[in-house]
């Protein structure tokens, strides 16, 4: 009976008689366990779809279902929410409703800082699709574009192509995660593309941003204008988030970049990564610069390698009594036409491998390929991808919970370099940590990184953390911090 109910409403939605919000109201989320969307739908939500369903009917061809022409209609939208608020999967309901019901073909561009950012909105119809098969049967998915093949209609899926956006004549404009978009280019193109067509809908989704820049511009330009839906919520309000995902994004994440993900509050500049007093705190002056290591006691060396511009630095580590110990961490900074050989990575190698017996070694296999290939059938090693995202996402976040919660300790003067412009200042593993920044990409996955200004470095911070997280996963089961990776479930995942 419920098949059949369906074929008949998708029967009626082919001819334009099924408005958005009843077909959204015969929506299912998810086939096991079965949950309708109208049982869990938010009049936060309500208000979003409200503003932009007389556009979205009219740019169907349906001005005889309830739009009046002499009425007019909002074509503009900034929808700006937290993280896990359903702007994606929101937007995935007006892309397969648009798709369908369209008396005419129509094309629509979903754009993103990048192809993986933009491709959750592709997935996020597929999967509504595929909770819907009968309602959703004329839609066809393919790499980069969704078709009804029926009509012709199409979503196409670009990202930081500005190139191919510009020419483009576009019914309907997706913009997601714009405050993560690093150049305004692709906007100016994509806005203007929006305007050739008179009822073109364009829809920007994000959470809030960073600094005062174009992004900024663009959110209060949107504000401002009565021809925009403008909507923002503060702080969490979505009843799935539960508050113990909450509690662990508070603890792992400092409080500007909390305080901008899950409250959606634009912050002044990108979060500290920890502070001077967090980093110091760490400091044991009991302990000293280890030259030997100690049979009763497993190592871990990481190497994180720069020839000319930044440091090299080699550290190692052990775990003692439910804390890491940093043992060693020597750091060697080149200077104006003095490069830091490779040589140097193989005499300490070589040294610490004499030093501490039960050693295994870390190292960046694109970094230091022709080292591992070197002494790999010598000594016990380990290749760590130190640009990955996801190797520099877990990083990160487990050498801050280590830091915060005093997880790690290290002997006085730890890191310590004497710069090589020859100035009297303090530079060591400490102050390094407190002046790092941690960013989040588009796709939700963090990392750390310096000021652009040639003073200040983070290979201290890699090689340290490089260490810590391949320590901690080796080590038995539940003896160590839970460490996170992003979720791809819309929003219950640690950062997601």
């Amino acid at each position: 009976m419920l098949g059949c109910r369906m074929k008949l409403k998708a029967a009626c939605l082919r001819r334009g008689k099924v408005p958005p919000r009843e077909f959204r109201r015969s929506l299912r989320l998810s086939c096991e366990p079965p949950l309708l969307f109208r049982d869990s739908v938010q009049p936060w939500q309500e208000v979003d779809f409200a503003a932009l369903d007389p556009s979205w009917q009219k740019l169907a061809g349906l001005q005889s279902a309830g739009v009046s022409s002499a009425r007019q209609t909002i074509q503009r939208a900034y929808i700006e929410r937290p993280r896990g608020h359903g702007k994606t999967s929101d937007m995935a309901m007006q892309i397969a409703w648009i798709l369908l019901a369209a008396q005419h073909p129509v094309h629509g561009l979903a754009a993103a800082a990048d192809r993986e950012q933009a491709l959750l909105i592709h997935n996020a119809v597929r999967k509504l699709s595929s909770a819907n098969s009968l309602l959703c049967d004329a839609l066809q998915f393919r790499q980069h574009r969704i078709i009804n093949l029926r009509t012709g209609g199409q979503l196409e899926i670009i990202s930081s192509d500005v190139q191919s956006s510009w020419g483009q004549l576009p019914d309907f404009v997706i913009c997601d995660e714009l405050c993560h978009w690093d150049k305004p280019q692709l906007w100016y193109s994509l806005l203007s593309s929006a305007a050739k067509r008179p009822d073109s809908i364009l829809v920007v989704l994000t959470n809030a941003g960073v600094g005062r820049g174009w992004h900024w511009d663009v959110r209060e330009a949107a504000r401002l204008n009565p021809r925009w839906h403008f909507s923002s919520l503060d702080g969490v309000q979505a009843p799935w988030i539960r508050d113990e995902h909450l509690d662990e994004q508070r603890q792992l994440l400092p409080p500007p970049v909390y305080d901008r993900l899950w409250n959606n509050r634009w912050q002044h500049s990108d979060g500290e990564f920890v502070t001077l007093k967090e980093a110091e705190a760490c400091r044991d002056d009991s302990l000293q610069e280890r030259d030997q290591g100690e049979s009763r006691y497993a190592y871990v060396a990481a190497i994180d390698y720069a020839e000319k511009h930044d440091f090299t630095v080699g550290v190692v580590i052990h775990e003692e009594q439910g804390r890491v110990v940093v043992d060693r961490m020597d750091v060697v900074a080149p200077s104006s036409g003095n490069p830091t050989p490779v040589a140097w990575v193989d005499r300490w190698m070589e040294n610490i491998a004499a030093s501490f017996r039960n050693v295994q070694f870390v190292l960046d296999e694109y970094q230091l390929l022709g080292t591992i290939q070197k002494y790999e059938r010598s000594f016990n090693l380990q290749r760590f991808e130190f640009l990955g995202g996801r190797g520099n996402h877990a990083l990160t976040l487990h050498l801050r919970n280590l830091i915060v919660q005093r997880g790690i300790v290290w002997y006085p003067g730890c890191g310590a370099v004497t710069k090589f412009d020859g100035q009297e200042h303090r530079d060591d593993l400490e102050t390094e940590l407190a002046s790092l920044l941690l960013k989040q990409s588009t796709s939700g996955l963090c990392r750390i990184d310096h000021l652009p200004d040639g003073r200040h470095h983070d290979d201290r911070a890699f090689a340290l953390g490089a260490a810590c997280l391949h320590l901690a996963r080796r080590s038995p089961p539940g003896e160590w911090m839970h460490i996170s990776q992003p979720g791809n479930d819309g929003g219950f995942g640690l950062l997601s």
